[in-house]
């Protein structure tokens, strides 16, 4: 059964999607290339996935419940998104247990579904 792409499921078909690209990905890099590059990946992934999912929980609270100074709340909650993502990186990079590549192709995976379901949808209509 195929999900018709719309407003209301575009964020469950990103998802699902780039949940199913990363273990092709994370797979294919523990089989063909090394642990290390398989783990860059799946750990990127995993950042880039968690990282889409806070920005759309972020938006929907400030434009659902408006709070009182949307523009702080919005930067505040910025700045701890992306100072939690570098720290993690951080500690990832300098462990040695992940391939810097690895971790580039997993941190890609939510552009390279949007891409891919641009791409579709754009064929799918003929334009």
């Amino acid at each position: 059964m195929m999900t018709t792409i719309n407003e209301e499921t575009i964020f469950s078909v990103i998802i699902k999607g780039s949940l199913a690209l990363l273990m092709v990905l994370a797979i294919a890099g523990f089989a063909l290339f090394s642990a290390q590059t398989g783990r860059g990946i799946l750990a990127g992934g995993c950042i880039a996935i968690v990282n889409f999912i806070w920005l759309r929980s972020v938006i929907q609270r400030i434009l659902g419940l408006l709070p009182a100074r949307p523009n702080m709340y919005a930067q505040m909650r910025f700045i701890v998104r992306i100072s939690v993502t570098g720290l993690l990186l951080y500690f990832l990079i300098t462990s040695g247990w992940f391939s810097l590549a690895g971790l580039l192709v997993g941190l890609s995976i939510i552009i390279i579904n949007i891409i891919a379901l641009s791409l579709y949808c754009a064929l799918r209509t003929g334009g």
